[in-house]
């Protein structure tokens, strides 16, 4: 039997599926690291449910950003309770804007809303996401990783702008320079430099109790083939092991094949293929 259950509540929500989600940090990560960003300061994300199978916890849905709802990683279900998943979610809110999360139950159910709503659903992008516990190669000697300070803010907030714009997920200049702000405020953006000179950055995200994402992994195209994001993330990935967490987490472009090649030789391995729908 399929239920799901929706919330107005922050703390009750956070109190019945964080135990859920953190079985699988790497996968939940963005799920996670969202939900624990939110405080009851914030305003109340536009949707929070679950999903329960045979009166257990199967599936978290959470959206906090008009564009997508991201689903939890979940327990096995088959079509017909996808479907059911779908009726009830359908009931359950009048906006659906798109889905986030893994590849098979996101493209089911956004087939079954399709279907029963006459609305196109279209594949903003595939990614996978990756999962580092060691690290199998180190950077090169030719520059250093260092952190990234207020004075480096006019060359990050143009590379901030270029890869939103690179990741279809595209933002104008002001909002970048304010974006990069934040980021270098929160000391969690660091730099590959070589003589002297910026060439990569890459940022930490989302953490959980054993897991951190990367994210932001840019090199402006002047710099690239050069090895420089495998050698930033290489170390950056390094510096946060020995921080204490466990594993470290990304996701890719699955149709980046240059990145996807890098962080397989890093020592990142594939744990669950994503997928970016959105319904017109």
């Amino acid at each position: 039997m399929i239920r799901l259950l929706k919330y107005d509540n922050l703390a009750l929500f956070k109190k019945e599926v964080i135990s859920f989600l953190v079985q699988y940090e790497a996968e939940n990560n963005l799920v996670l690291g969202v939900l624990q960003s939110l405080s009851e300061k914030d305003e109340i994300p536009f949707f929070m449910a679950t999903v329960l199978k045979d009166n257990e916890l199967g599936l978290v849905l959470l959206q906090t950003k008009p564009s997508q709802i991201i689903l939890s990683k979940s327990v096995s279900f088959t079509s017909k309770e996808i479907h059911e998943i779908g009726e009830k979610l359908i009931t359950a809110t009048q906006d659906i804007p798109g889905f986030i999360g893994e590849k098979k139950l996101a493209t089911e159910l956004a087939m079954y809303i399709s279907n029963v709503k006459g609305i196109q659903a279209s594949v903003l992008m595939y990614q996978i996401i990756y999962k580092l516990e060691k690290v199998k190669k180190k950077p090169n000697a030719n520059g250093k990783i260092r952190s990234v300070i207020e004075s480096d803010h006019h060359i990050i907030k143009e590379w901030v702008y270029q890869f939103c714009n690179e990741t279809n997920q595209p933002i104008s200049l002001e909002e970048a320079d304010k974006r990069a702000s934040r980021m270098i405020d929160k000391g969690n953006l660091v730099a590959w430099e070589v003589n002297g000179e910026l060439v990569s950055m890459a940022a930490s995200t989302r953490p959980t109790p054993n897991n951190i994402t990367i994210s932001y992994v840019y090199t402006p195209i002047s710099e690239r083939k050069k090895g420089y994001a495998s050698d930033c993330v290489s170390a950056f990935t390094q510096i946060l092991l020995d921080r204490g967490y466990k594993t470290t987490s990304l996701y890719t472009d699955l149709n980046n094949p240059t990145s996807n090649k890098i962080y397989i030789q890093i020592g990142y391995h594939a744990i669950m293929d994503s997928i970016v729908l959105l319904f017109k």
